[in-house]
């Protein structure tokens, strides 16, 4: 029998596959279900990468697909193989939202990363003691967040931007992100220091939306995008939870909605620029 398991870009990937799949050969979901002998539900859970399956499972499945080329069925192999693979990250598992522990596993497999923050500075681009100060202000209506532990989580959380394949960053920050001291001015002023440091990779550009950009497109709220080569999701977020969006009309209206912000924030060397004034300000 399959597992529950937390979605990762591999078994996102998997699921997208096999729902194409399904798909060109004019079934339903109802109707595949009864075809491999599973529920609908189950079915449902493999192809959005909640539910893992077992080689033998896949076997059975491709065949009732009538999948008979050796290198295709072989590419779905592989990636069922590698979709239950543990990451670092489910040591915190029970320490912090689920849609956290959601978000990790798909950021830590994703080649590119397209954000957009209207308050915050980017968690990947954060020092250690402005995390520790966001995160210190975050409301638990349960047991006391353990700030240290969710700190260190963070950084290692960085780490990706520096693998031998890092992640590919374009961060648009609004103007708002620079001011508001979390941690107090000293700080804040080493933050703005790290996103100078940062923007000096050369897989993470940062631009800022300034207040005089005026009306924009981003003014509903912060949002995410991690990707693969073909594979997108968005990632919105509120007080108490986040919500992943894979429908592809969702996904574009996010590109779009980054595209105009691209174009309406000040160049990155000028958003560089403008960082260091502040940086150097008394």
């Amino acid at each position: 029998m399959e597992n529950a398991q937390r979605p990762t870009m591999r078994s996102r990937k998997l699921g997208q596959r096999l729902r194409a799949i399904r798909e060109d050969r004019g079934l339903t979901l109802q109707k595949a279900a009864r075809l491999l002998n599973r529920t609908p539900s189950s079915l449902s859970k493999l192809e959005t990468g909640k539910r893992g399956i077992r080689r033998p499972a896949l076997e059975h499945m491709l065949d009732r697909y009538e999948i008979s080329d050796p290198d295709e069925r072989q590419a779905l192999f592989d990636l069922a193989r590698d979709s239950g693979k543990k990451g670092w990250w489910l040591r915190y598992e029970g320490k912090i939202a689920p849609s956290m522990l959601d978000y990790i596993s798909i950021e830590a497999e994703a080649t590119s990363s397209r954000t957009f923050q209207l308050h915050l500075i980017p968690g990947l681009l954060q020092t250690e003691d402005y995390a520790r100060a966001v995160i210190g202000s975050t409301i638990s209506m349960g047991d006391p967040h353990d700030v240290e532990g969710l700190t260190e989580l963070r950084m290692r959380r960085q780490q990706i931007l520096y693998r031998d394949a890092p992640l590919r960053l374009w961060a648009i920050l609004s103007e708002a992100a620079l001011y508001q001291q979390f941690g107090g001015v000293e700080v804040m002023r080493r933050q703005l220091q790290r996103l100078l440091d940062m923007a000096a990779l050369s897989n993470v550009t940062l631009q800022l939306l300034p207040f005089t950009a005026g009306a924009h497109p981003g003014h509903n709220g912060s949002f995410t995008t991690l990707a693969t080569e073909d594979l997108s999701v968005v990632l919105v977020e509120n007080q108490t939870a986040g919500w992943y969006l894979e429908d592809l009309a969702d996904i574009r209206y996010h590109d779009v909605v980054f595209d105009h912000l691209r174009a309406a924030a000040l160049a990155p060397s000028d958003s560089i620029a403008m960082i260091e004034r502040l940086v150097s300000a008394p």
